[in-house]
């Protein structure tokens, strides 16, 4: 068996002198075909009150030890032999005032933490490049602070890591037992709903009977978003089934990580405007993440060229997430697929500072016979064809496919990258 990997913490003077060396943690390589190498791996807690994070396939996960409080927190840096990337897990961040604490990558990636970056709550950050990371705190409040406890690692350069999301709104529907099988094939690490994914009300029996036996084959890792049918029945039948992974009931409204994007499930059956609870939250949410990348998804669209159309209600939502540079919205509600080119809340074409939108509304209930027009800056538009948006994440852009169904020819495809992947 090889023998594992040290994690070097080396505490650094202003001037990058080494003081200290310490091992702070083991990580096992991987082992050879016949032997389990979970067994010798170490176990990194799970936390309750912290942001999900999904990682890219293959990546692995360690314990680690970090911290620091006040002015004598020191300059370290944390390396890993034979990491392309690290992203680690803040158990604590509490910065005071001006206090602020920085993150480098050895070989690219840097970023600045303050007290608006999740406070309160455990999260992992942004991936930096490099076997070796460097974390430099800028503490002058006694009672300012940080402790890492966990990263995620990976062999393969940052660039070329990706993570699949998949997904479609307006589900179970006749051709859910079509779409499923496309779910399947691209086997995502994490699957999105732009609601209505139960119809006609929504109910626990007509998720049991429908989505069920379909798309529930992936329940364990959809993360859904709830549309104006489940709440036909004020979504009780959507909470019920979901569970946890529909956030909390009554609400529906949460957030997560997948690699290096932030996710965003907005409920827009419910009050969204800014002075709401959810709008409150949808500020903080954005303000807080610290991931180059955003999506969000809801079931109620912006810009569409279908049946329902435009909806300038929606602006709250829209003109938030385009002020904090978020990249995607992907919607359902009408039973088409449509791409828009990156737009500004008014509907003009912006390719600086846009927001790309798609309406997803392919998922499996009956499509829409007659479009119609919108504001937005529509690219592409199809609504005789079922099927699911594929988005192959990394840590700059995406890379989006609309999916058919078997025997339809239909598809797009579009790449773009994230406004913050500089930051």
């Amino acid at each position: 068996m090889p023998k594992p990997r040290k994690l070097r913490q080396r505490l650094l003077t202003a001037t990058g002198a080494v003081i200290l060396i310490a091992t702070v943690g083991f990580v096992a390589t991987e082992s050879s075909a016949n032997q389990n190498s979970a067994d010798d791996a170490p176990t990194v807690p799970k936390l309750t009150d912290m942001v999900t994070q999904v990682a890219e396939p293959g990546a692995k996960e360690a314990p680690i030890s970090a911290s620091g409080t006040g002015s004598k927190a020191a300059k370290r840096e944390l390396c890993h032999d034979g990491a392309s990337w690290q992203r680690f897990r803040f158990t604590e961040l509490d910065l005071n005032g001006e206090d602020s604490l920085t993150v480098t990558g050895s070989e690219g990636g840097t970023f600045t933490f303050t007290n608006r970056h999740w406070p309160g709550k455990a999260f992992y950050s942004r991936a930096f490049s490099g076997e070796c990371v460097t974390v430099e705190p800028k503490l002058s409040d006694k009672d300012s602070g940080y402790e890492i406890d966990a990263f995620q690692y990976g062999s393969k350069a940052l660039t070329k890591e990706t993570v699949t999301v998949a997904g479609a709104g307006d589900i179970c529907g006749d051709a859910c037992n079509q779409t499923d099988d496309l779910i399947t094939n691209i086997n995502p690490a994490s699957v999105f709903t732009a609601g209505d994914n139960a119809y006609e009300d929504g109910t626990l029996d007509e998720f049991q009977e429908q989505y069920d036996p379909t798309w529930g084959a992936f329940k364990d890792k959809t993360r859904p978003a709830p549309g104006n049918h489940e709440y036909h029945t004020d979504g009780e039948g959507y909470y019920e089934y979901f569970g946890d992974n529909a956030g909390e009931a009554g609400k529906g409204y949460y957030s997560y990580d997948v690699g290096d994007w932030h996710f965003v499930a907005v409920n827009s059956e419910i009050d969204f405007d800014p002075d709401s609870e959810q709008g409150q939250w949808l500020a903080d949410d954005l303000a807080s993440n610290t991931k180059p990348c955003t999506a969000a998804y809801t079931h109620h669209p912006r810009f569409s060229s279908g049946e329902h159309g435009d909806d300038s209600g929606m602006d709250d939502i829209f003109s938030a997430l385009y002020d904090n540079q978020a990249d995607l919205f992907i919607t359902g509600h009408d039973h088409h697929y449509e791409r828009f080119a990156p737009a500004a809340p008014d509907g003009s074409q912006d390719d600086d500072k846009g927001l790309r939108s798609f309406v997803i509304g392919t998922g499996g209930r009956a499509l829409y016979d007659v479009p119609g027009g919108s504001d937005g800056p529509s690219e592409v538009f199809n609504n005789d064809t079922f099927g699911v948006g594929k988005f192959d994440l990394t840590a700059t852009g995406y890379s989006m496919d609309f999916v058919p169904v078997a025997g339809r020819d239909f598809t797009d495809h579009v790449e773009g990258g994230c406004h913050k992947a500089s930051a």
